[in-house]
């Protein structure tokens, strides 16, 4: 699941356009009422609007104007001033027991537990109660009645809750970024190109050699199949020949899958070009993966994506089948209670190759992490060769055919270095 989070500096922002618009409206009612308005109002009215405009132009002379990141003692006093702010609303437009700006608290509280550390919060929320009960009982005389009562309870609540929610936000955000960290470190040399094509070639070759003998042996595979099964129906058959056909027809269905698997790695390209969005993709694959019977318990998927569409032309099905098999490959390998995260984002110009015509328009980028036991030394240099597998039973061609796929939309794999991690990376150049 996706939880958003904030840039406090273009929350900031909003903070400043939302206080100079409720200081300059409150000044205009009071110049609109002036004779209905007592002196004193008129007085705080002004003075909250001449101190607003100065705080306001200094705190973004140094927001972003000097470019300066927001501190937290900067972020507390940000907040400190709405509160105020707010107080001197609340007092002008004082009517009847109550004031219609009340719930302006709220507001401040919630923008708040975005900004500061959720924990002082409440700490904030103490002091916007505090100015609110003194001004009702002391500016304007009222009482502690139920209604002013449960006003100060709801702006409690509404405080914690929010604490608790940003909280979580602040949580996410922070995988978030570590995710964010590891795109941004990702980068793709000429050598590395060299060597990326050079495999591809490789693959190629084999891939051909492949479709011919899977052809050439699928057929006369097919024909003893059908001819055993027939004999095994016979009346006459003892029980031996019926246990050594059934012997042979398993055989020869694992046989026919094993040679699928080479035919769908020989054919691996783009039949059909359409618009996709690879975030749509890989959230479907991962779906799909988490439901797999053969992961251990426990193991879960944790997808980050901008929230913009990553779109491109390419084969949906392809796309599909190469993220699928990658998430598989992670899930299959982490431990109990283990987590695969899968990333997606647009490269940066830096990040390509410089000159590289497939990239000219861009490439988008999915990263496939997990933390199982990693990739044994001795297959490392052959990981995307065909028929190269520690898997108990695997045929080897699964890592090929995400190669071939991805190279079918002028893409290429990465695999990170050893690590704690075990981190693949697709690149898809947007012109696909």
């Amino acid at each position: 699941m996706n939880l958003p989070t904030f840039d406090p500096r273009k929350l900031i922002r909003g903070v400043y356009i939302g206080r100079l618009t409720l200081a300059t409206t409150l000044f205009l009612v009071v110049v609109a009422l002036w004779l209905q308005v007592d002196a004193v109002s008129t007085l705080i009215a002004s003075l909250a609007l001449v101190a607003t405009i100065a705080f306001t132009g200094a705190s973004y002379f140094w927001t972003d104007l000097r470019r300066k990141n927001p501190t937290p003692t900067f972020l507390y006093i940000q907040v400190i001033f709405d509160t105020l702010l707010v107080t001197a609303a609340v007092h002008v437009t004082w009517s009847g027991g109550q004031s219609q700006l009340a719930p302006f608290y709220i507001l401040v509280f919630a923008v708040a537990a975005l900004l500061i550390d959720p924990s002082r919060v409440p700490l904030i929320a103490s002091l916007g109660i505090v100015l609110y009960f003194a001004d009702a009982m002391l500016a304007h005389g009222g009482e502690a009645d139920i209604s002013l009562v449960i006003q100060l309870v709801i702006f409690a609540v509404v405080a914690l809750s929010s604490a608790s929610i940003a909280a979580r936000l602040r949580a996410a955000g922070t995988e978030r970024e570590a995710m964010a960290a590891e795109l941004a470190e990702f980068r793709l040399k000429a050598s590395d190109m060299r060597r990326l094509l050079a495999r591809a070639e490789r693959l190629e070759g084999v891939a051909e050699m492949s479709a011919s003998l899977a052809h050439e042996i699928k057929n006369p595979l097919a024909s003893i199949r059908s001819a055993v099964e027939q004999l095994s129906r016979i009346p006459r058959a003892t029980e031996d020949e019926k246990i050594l056909s059934g012997l042979v027809q398993r055989e020869s269905d694992r046989l026919a899958r094993l040679l699928t698997e080479f035919l769908d790695f020989a054919r691996t390209g783009a039949t059909r070009m359409d618009q996709l969005n690879l975030t749509d993709i890989a959230r479907n694959a991962a779906r799909l993966v988490s439901a797999q019977p053969d992961i251990e318990t426990g193991v879960h998927v944790t997808d980050f994506f901008p929230t913009a569409p990553m779109v491109l032309e390419g084969d949906e099905d392809l796309m599909h089948r190469a993220i699928y098999n990658l998430l598989l490959n992670a899930t299959q390998a982490s431990p109990p209670n283990g987590e695969v995260r899968i990333e997606g984002g647009e490269l940066e110009a830096h990040q390509l190759p410089p000159g590289d015509t497939a990239f000219s328009r861009g490439a988008y980028a999915i990263q496939v992490v997990d933390r199982g036991p990693g990739i044994a030394p001795e297959i490392r240099d052959r990981l995307f060769d065909p028929f190269v597998t520690t898997k108990p039973g695997g045929s080897g061609l699964g890592l090929s055919i995400v190669q071939r796929a991805v190279q079918a939309h002028g893409g290429l794999i990465t695999v990170s270095p050893p690590g704690e991690e075990t981190r693949f990376t697709l690149v898809i150049p947007k012109s696909g």
